[in-house]
């Protein structure tokens, strides 16, 4: 294994990426110096926006000195642009995570822009248009404006300001412009990509929340059954034991992952150990446990039409932390909490009229009961409109000459990983057969949410788009490692979509160098 694996920060999981961005880049030689001061980037202020402060931040050994501007738009957009000293004439914008609204200084929002200060780049970033603090979960979707902001707006006129504040401070604009996030960072991705196609040269959008109406729906409709017929959280490494020993040698490889869920055929009612009827032990399922557990492996069904893709086998099995992935997810953890109910409750309280005027809307397990998903779902066009990110049709973006890098971890608990393959797959069937000159979906197998899990979640998507933009070099492969408490446990390559990773047949099965791309 080469040694720059052990050379990752503690900080692996900010919001970028791959937690780490341009480490494969290389020195970029800087391209231009300021051409006036920090200080009269004031001046700047005029309808569109008000430069709030604009102040020099001396170097460190995270971040070069550079420029830090904060900017103001109504209603309550702030922006925040960073600009280098010595610039490497390219500016690189990253994105949010959850319902957005993070404060600038934010643990991995500032690990992101210390790392793209490092390698040069002019960094942008904003909180969407309101503060999740003042407004938490999706309150502030009350705000009609807000909710655009949040959709769409603020991530245009961020790319814009950011570029504006470029061209004033170094008499240039980028000759390039990248993005990347994560979450709902990688649907505001895919939002730039569809909306404003011509924002950006190159983006990496990892687990995009692309169809997040859908989700939202669809975890209500989930969330209901596992409040009718609760999972034990007791019962997690069972499960994640049973459907390991059924999926992981599948794939032609017993190494404790799952390559491709869907080639697994794991079905819980046939393949779990049942309890005799009336009885409850730790080594078997209940009838209503396997029935919880067949809802959400199976497709949500609206007024008889697939509507959602069920739940694909994977995230069951227990992460770095001791702990399943599901816990906290699918399954509520110890202080009864669960990612799944949070945010569809939050969608349903305020984002969808029909639902937010219920005299119930604040209790989620009331609401989620009287929801019905299946056979009358809520309106939800409008925020479809606004806050989805599912179109296919990226000629504008090709045209713009544009570079799209997805990724998904074949084992999220809590964005479903068929999102980005399906989505993935409609583009192709959108625009043709060349899709892979300008888009490519990377699946990571045994990796949670944007990092974590048991597959080799770190690595560099940042760097390859860079290379594919201005070298024209496709990204065939990206080197991944798995990183456990500082120490590199498994290296292997990530592979374009439909592509996969298959052993060579000889060597250690934890050297990327014994395995190559290949189609299924």
């Amino acid at each position: 294994m080469r040694l720059w694996w052990l050379m990752l920060p503690a900080a692996l999981f900010g919001q970028g990426a791959g937690q780490v961005q341009f480490r494969d880049l290389g020195p970029m030689r800087p391209d231009r110096r300021p051409a006036i001061s920090c200080r009269e980037l004031l001046s700047l202020t005029g309808f569109e926006f008000s430069v709030v402060s604009a102040r020099v931040v001396a170097g460190t050994s995270d971040a070069p000195e550079h420029c830090r501007v904060r900017l103001f738009t109504q209603p309550e957009l702030n922006i925040e642009v960073n600009l280098p000293t010595d610039w490497n004439g390219r500016l690189y914008m990253f994105g949010n995570g959850g319902w957005a609204g993070e404060a600038f200084d934010t643990s991995g929002r500032a690990t992101n822009r210390a790392r793209g200060l490092k390698a040069g780049f002019a960094t942008a970033s904003t909180d969407t248009g309101h503060s999740a603090a003042a407004e938490p979960g999706a309150s502030f979707a009350l705000n009609r404006q807000k909710l655009l902001d949040y959709g769409f707006r603020s991530l245009h006129l961020t790319a814009e300001a950011a570029k504006t504040m470029a061209r004033a401070y170094y008499g240039m604009a980028p000759a390039k412009s990248y993005y990347e996030g994560c979450s709902q960072g990688g649907r505001q991705g895919l939002t730039l990509a569809q909306r404003f196609p011509n924002d950006f040269d190159g983006i990496v959008a990892g687990a995009p929340a692309l169809n997040q109406t859908g989700t939202h729906l669809s975890r209500a409709y989930w969330m209901r059954a596992m409040n009718e017929n609760p999972f034990p959280a007791s019962k997690l490494p069972l499960l994640a034991e049973r459907v390991y020993a059924f999926c992981d040698a599948k794939d032609g490889l017993k190494d404790g992952l799952i390559d491709d869920p869907r080639r697994c055929g794991f079905k819980a009612s046939r393949d779990l150990p049942r309890c005799v009827a009336g009885s409850d032990r730790p080594d078997c399922f209940t009838s209503n446990e396997i029935a919880s557990l067949e809802r959400i492996y199976s497709d949500v069904v609206s007024k008889g039409e697939r509507f959602f893709p069920g739940w694909p086998v994977g995230a069951e099995v227990i992460g770095p932390n001791g702990k399943s992935g599901w816990l906290g997810q699918e399954v509520v953890d110890a202080d009864g909490r669960s990612a799944w109910a949070f945010y569809g409750h939050n969608f349903l309280e305020f984002v969808v009229p029909a639902t937010r005027t219920r005299p119930d809307a604040a209790d989620a397990k009331r609401l989620f009961s009287r929801v019905d998903v299946a056979n009358d779902p809520p309106d939800v066009e409008d925020a479809h409109d606004i806050i989805d990110a599912n179109d296919p049709n990226l000629s504008a973006f090709r045209k713009h000459g544009g570079k799209l890098l997805l990724y998904y971890g074949w084992a999220d608990p809590q964005l479903n990983p068929m999102m980005g393959v399906e989505y993935y797959e409609q583009v192709v069937r959108a625009m043709g057969p060349t899709t892979g000159d300008f888009a490519r979906l990377f699946m990571v197998p045994g990796m949670f949410h944007c990092g974590g899990g048991v597959g080799t979640s770190v690595f560099d998507a940042a760097s390859p788009v860079v290379q594919w933009v201005e070298g024209g070099k496709s990204p065939n492969r990206i080197e991944a490692a798995r990183v456990v408490d500082g120490k590199v446990l498994r290296t292997r390559p990530l592979c374009p979509y439909p592509q996969a990773a298959r052993y060579k047949g000889a060597g250690s099965i934890d050297d990327a160098a014994n395995f190559t791309c290949a189609n299924p």
